[in-house]
Parts: C-alpha cells; structure tokens; sequence
C-alpha cells in the first residue's frame, strides 16, 4: 500500500469513530520537519555533501472512555531523491521506503482503581536526562519500543516497570533481543530530584560452538543513578551506571564477562536571571576496553544502550561510534543563552579524548546552534560545528583537516 492510501485509510478510520466518541476525545496532530545539511565531516562521503531530509507525522488520539486513551502515529522519514529513478526519474515512485507507524499504544489509566497505569503498544519511552533511553529526536526517524509499561506517578515518586522486545525474527520466535526496566524518580521539591534504575537487555540466539555452546549472545545488566541539584543560581548533576552480564561478539565465539563503568558531572551557574544566561563545566567517562586479543576474557566498553547521544558527545557525532572500543573522556564547557524572547542560543566546547589511549585525543570540537521559535506551531533552528581532529581518529578520516558542519531545521507542529 502507498504512503499516501495508508495515511488517508487512517484519517478515514478516525472520522469513522462512532459518535460515543465526543469530538473532544478525538485529536489529531501532526508534524513536518524539513533539515537541510552541509556535511563537511567525512563519514558520509569524503568530500563535502549536501543533504536533504524531511519527517512527517500523523498522529491520532481517542479517548473512548475517560480512563482509556489510544494513540496511533504514522511516520514518512526520507531523505529529498529517495525513489526510484525508473519509475519517472522517482515522481511516480508511491512505494519507496520510509514509511512506518512510529507509534501504536493504548493505555488503561488507574488499573483496576489504584494510581497504576498500564500502556502497551509501539510507543516512545524517555527517562532522565536520555543518556540511556530516549527518543532520539534529532535521527530523521526517531526511536520507539513495542514494550508493556506499568506506570505509578505521585507528587514525590515515579515508578516505571517496562518490557520491550526489540527484534524478532518469527511471529513466535525462539531467538529475540529484548529489553526490561525498572525506573523510579524521587523527588524532594525544586531543590533534589533522584532516579535509581535497573534494565536488562539481552539477545537469546544461542551459541553454536564450542564451551559456550546453548548459551545465550548477549546478557548485560545495568544499574546507576541519576541527581540533579538545584540551589540558585548553581545546578548540578551527577551520573553514574554500571554493567555486568556476558556478551559474544557472534554465535560462534567465546563469552566475554561485561565489566563496564559511566560516571559524569555538570555544574551550572546562572549568571543572568533576566536572559537565562547559564555557564557549564561538564565531565564525562565511558569506559573503554583495555584489550581485544584472544586471551581477553572482560568486556569493559560501556554501552549507552538507546540513549540520545546526538545531545552529549558533540553535534557531529563522531563519537563514541567512531572511537571503537577506546571508552571516551569528554571534557566540555558551554553558555546558554535567550538574548531576545523567542531565541535560544548555545555555545559549547569538547575536549574528546579516549578512556583506554593516554595522552592521544579523538579531537576538539567547537558548536553553536541556535532555536528560534516564533510560535507553538513552528520552530526554526541552525547551527554550525568544527572539529579538530586528534591522532586515534586521523586515520579514520583520512588525513588531520580540519572538518565542519552546518544545518538548519524548520519544524511546523500542527
């Protein structure tokens, strides 16, 4: 079915609610977002590209009843020429890929009359500040789970219990990747807000050789903390996780015993009430692997696991991808600004080293980016970003040239 016949049997669908549905509890949204790149970094192509994306989203909300919301999003994510150039040089091309329902969910609110909600579906899932889960906005698709959650919300407590499965092969399939978690936020008023969490991810395809044989790829526990502190005008935060478990690279190879770390720390300072004008120092360690040769038996790379890292490690996102198994030590600053009422500006500096390389570098980058939002509806945003490159990834790259990048962005919210 084409793009365009699927999202008009969903609206059709929608206005065929039956009439018990007042049209208050029936809400439909959507979202263009359009991107326009000027990548000058090197991964994508060794020369300086122009790249054009656009993401579009139809969202329906129903409340049949007052404790039952569903929720059915659809999503086109393409980049501008991404059709087939046989099929009128691509503009008559209605079933190029891109198409999705990004999200699929219903939600029971106050499960059999206690304060516990239950969602289950395609649906988004954020905790904290995203370093671990989040939606990764910034990617053309962004990310969701087909996951069940049990949700408890309260002035000082916030419980989240979810499983998801990731993939799967079969309709009942005996090999999956699945994900599970426990999340709770407690807070103590404006001044300390805290997030204890353990999650569970694993691959069930069982080795096929040799001493591990029927045991499963890959079983990774992580556990940590999240504190965020706000005495003004200082702020700070704190962040630590570790993960345990057994990982192979493959299902002929050996199990390696998961023995990785994260800890980071962000102290702010509000300088001008007025213009939201904030300085911040931040420091940041992934660790890294110490060794790869057949007698190492510890897996020390910690992994982010499906964190937004587009909003850590430096715009242009080299890194932790391009730095391998090395760990990362970020060693940032930055100011945030909003000079005029509907203009967000941010300025920040990364020092990229690896955890596991002393005295070598990933590099130096150097981003400003800009959001101007003239209304609820529309938003429009830029930036520019430079890097540096250090010895571990001159090789990468093909030479120590100086890389660059610049985008700009408008998103109409409907």
């Amino acid at each position: 079915m084409s793009t365009i016949k699927t999202i008009a049997c969903l609206i059709a669908l929608i206005c065929a609610v039956p009439v018990l549905a007042q049209e208050k509890d029936r809400v439909v949204s959507g979202q263009v977002r359009l991107r326009s790149e000027v990548d000058g970094r090197g991964v994508l192509n060794d020369e300086t590209v122009l790249v054009h994306q656009i993401r579009s989203r139809i969202r329906a909300t129903l409340k049949p009843l007052q404790n039952i919301s569903i929720v059915a999003e659809v999503q086109d994510s393409r980049w501008w020429g991404q059709s087939d150039p046989s099929l009128g040089r691509g503009t008559l091309d209605a079933n190029s890929e891109g198409f999705d329902m990004h999200q699929a969910w219903a939600q029971i609110d106050s499960v059999l009359g206690v304060p516990i909600n239950l969602r289950a579906g395609r649906q988004e899932m954020t905790y904290g500040n995203e370093r671990l889960i989040g939606v990764s906005n910034w990617s053309n698709t962004g990310r969701s789970f087909d996951a069940a959650r049990f949700m408890y919300a309260s002035e000082s407590l916030n419980l989240d219990l979810f499983a998801s499965r990731i993939a799967a092969s079969t309709l009942g399939p005996t090999e999956s990747q699945n994900f599970y978690g426990l999340w709770g936020t407690v807070k103590s008023g404006k001044e300390l807000t805290v997030d204890l969490f353990g999650l569970r991810d694993d691959n069930t395809t069982e080795i096929t050789r040799g001493v591990d044989t029927g045991l499963a790829v890959l079983e990774r526990y992580t556990a940590g903390t999240f504190v965020r502190m706000n005495f003004d005008p200082i702020d700070v935060e704190l962040e630590g996780a570790i993960q345990t478990g057994n990982v192979a690279s493959n299902d002929s190879a050996v199990r390696k015993k998961i023995n990785a770390f994260m800890a980071s720390i962000t102290a702010g300072v509000t300088l001008l009430a007025d213009t939201k004008t904030r300085l911040y120092l931040l420091g940041t360690v992934l660790s890294g692997d110490g060794g790869t040769g057949a007698g190492d038996e510890v897996a020390e790379n910690f992994s982010t696991l499906f964190g937004t890292n587009h909003r850590f490690y430096g715009q242009l996102d080299y890194v932790p991808d391009l730095g391998g198994t090395l760990g990362l030590v970020d060693l940032s600053a930055g100011i945030t600004s909003t000079p005029l009422k509907n203009l967000r500006v941010v300025l920040e500096g990364h020092q990229l080293k690896p955890q596991r390389v002393i005295d070598s570098t990933f590099g130096t980058e150097v981003d400003l980016t800009m959001f101007w939002r003239q209304s609820t509806a529309f938003e429009l945003s830029g930036g520019v970003g430079v890097f540096m490159p250090g010895p571990v990834l001159t090789t990468r790259l093909n030479g120590d040239d100086t890389r660059f990048w610049v985008y700009i962005s408008g998103q109409f919210d409907l």
